[in-house]
């Protein structure tokens, strides 16, 4: 009887560490990984194996492969530049947003158009953001009076759709992300809007095809015509910068800002609202970008403090107390 016992007391053992081991297998999955800090990029998770030091880097978003099916504690990601490019990271180190399955009726989706709840409009401090990526086209301007040298220049013009977190996205004919902006089909603009957003968006004169990448990952969810897309997008950009941020960051240039200073500046200019609704995104202690949360009902030539207030409270940011205002060429 005692020798029964201990059999099945082994065999539920057995089960139990099966079940244990079933439960912390990868499962294929596809979404973003957005690092909110700096972290080891392992080729095994369970060696800590990283060869080459790879790390992940606050504010930078991974495209998601795999996922722990435990309790979603790691996942598996492309990093562009690594050997191998596939590498595991701890869910502790950033945001997961994984993609929603597909049903029937389209709602749980995350690549159908005119489904936005909510906009983020994305800007880049051009200076920073090539000390960061100095081997793009657009990097190679350092003149000082150069409009990308004393304005905020337009990222994008984000759709969201809140049960898709970022995921929401490629809702036209490209369904994934290309590695080379320039590998996305040519898109074409009418020659005001073209202008105009060549103005604001330096890719565009440069020739490294950042239009592009938005108009099919983001755009194209926007339930909008290619021209209204980016006319809206450049009319936003251009007001947070006449709201007197540009002026702001003139007068800061080579110099240490508290992060708190940048932001009672916005809440001043474009309404208290602002201060729960902006993101700031640094890298090497450097200001980067900044991200305004946006209401969904986006009409061109509506204020921009307006569109802020109505929209939904932000993220944290990246940034640390103080960052340093870059300048061009430097």
């Amino acid at each position: 009887m005692i020798f029964v016992k201990n059999i099945m007391f082994r065999l539920l053992l057995i089960v139990l560490a099966t079940s244990c081991f079933q439960l912390a297998w990868a499962e294929k999955a596809s979404g973003e990984f957005t690092a909110k800090q700096t972290c080891p990029a392992y080729v095994s998770k369970n060696k800590a194996t990283n060869p080459d030091k790879v790390y992940v880097l606050p504010g930078y978003e991974y495209d998601i492969i795999e996922v722990l099916s435990t309790n979603a504690s790691w996942y598996r990601i492309i990093v562009p530049h690594a050997n191998p490019k596939q590498r595991w990271v701890s869910a502790d180190c950033g945001e997961a947003q994984l993609i929603s399955s597909p049903d029937n009726s389209g709602s749980a989706r995350c690549d159908i158009d005119g489904q936005a709840d909510s906009y983020v409009l994305a800007l880049s401090w051009q200076p920073a953001f090539c000390e960061t990526k100095p081997d793009k086209a657009e990097c190679a301007i350092s003149d000082p009076k150069a409009y990308q040298a004393r304005h905020f220049t337009l990222h994008g013009l984000w759709p969201n759709k809140n049960s898709c977190g970022k995921n929401y996205g490629f809702c036209g004919e490209v369904k994934t992300q290309k590695t080379d902006f320039c590998d996305y089909p040519a898109i074409t603009l009418a020659t005001d809007s073209e202008i105009s957003l060549a103005e604001v968006m330096p890719s565009v004169s440069a020739g490294s095809c950042l239009e592009r990448h938005e108009w099919y990952k983001h755009g194209t969810c926007a339930n909008r015509l290619i021209d209204d897309y980016f006319d809206l997008s450049a009319d936003l950009t251009r007001q947070f910068n006449d709201a007197g941020m540009a002026y702001f960051m003139n007068r800061k240039i080579g110099q240490q800002v508290r992060a708190q200073d940048f932001i009672d500046r916005v809440g001043a200019v474009l309404g208290t609202a602002t201060k729960e609704r902006i993101s700031l995104i640094c890298e090497q202690d450097m200001l980067v970008e900044v991200r305004l949360n946006l209401s969904h009902d986006l009409i061109y030539g509506d204020d921009l403090e307006k569109l802020i207030s109505g929209a939904p409270l932000s993220s944290q940011s990246t940034c640390g107390e103080t960052f340093l205002i870059d300048a061009i060429g430097q």
